[in-house]
């Protein structure tokens, strides 16, 4: 009688212990849950209605602050973009491209201050312009997140300059 208790007891633990590392998230998940959100709504396939380009469109704002910093050196940008702004500028680049993926990897992700994450990551960009040429690209980003209201949002997003031999 005394071991089924015991049993019983330590299944529940383990049960316990078990939804623990199911349910909660490391910081780190989160802040690649968000690249794998802009991720989906920057992929655009062939043949893509514009209501579904602009409701990719709209959404994307949900994952940064209400002004966003954008540093790109080699391209002479250095910008402050208003949330409100995104969907408009999202769905001209977008329109670009008849197709678009992208996936981010190397992740390098710091946390310098509470509520506050670094991240280098590098982001490859594959797809086709709408006369049809393919078009790849790769690029080193530096992003500040800020964690605001539980939700970890981009705060500043930078191209980093590598040098070329």
């Amino acid at each position: 009688m005394v071991k089924t208790k015991h049993i019983i007891v330590l299944g529940i633990l383990a049960g316990g212990m078990l939804a623990v590392f199911i349910f909660w998230q490391s910081e780190e998940a989160k802040i690649k849950k968000q690249f794998e959100f802009i991720t989906a709504k920057i992929e655009k396939r062939p043949g893509e209605s514009l209501i579904v380009s602009a409701a990719k469109a709209k959404q994307i704002k949900e994952v940064f602050t209400e002004r966003c910093r954008i540093n790109a050196p080699a391209y002479s940008v250095y910008r402050d973009i208003l949330s409100d702004e995104l969907p408009d500028i999202v769905l001209r680049v977008r329109a670009e491209y008849s197709e678009i993926s992208l996936m981010f990897q190397d992740f390098d992700i710091e946390f310098p201050e509470q509520d506050a994450a670094q991240v280098n990551v590098t982001v490859i960009m594959e797809g086709k312009s709408v006369n049809g040429e393919p078009v790849e690209d790769l690029h080193e980003l530096k992003c500040g997140l800020q964690k605001i209201e539980e939700v970890w949002r981009f705060k500043e997003i930078g191209i980093v300059e590598v040098l070329k031999k």
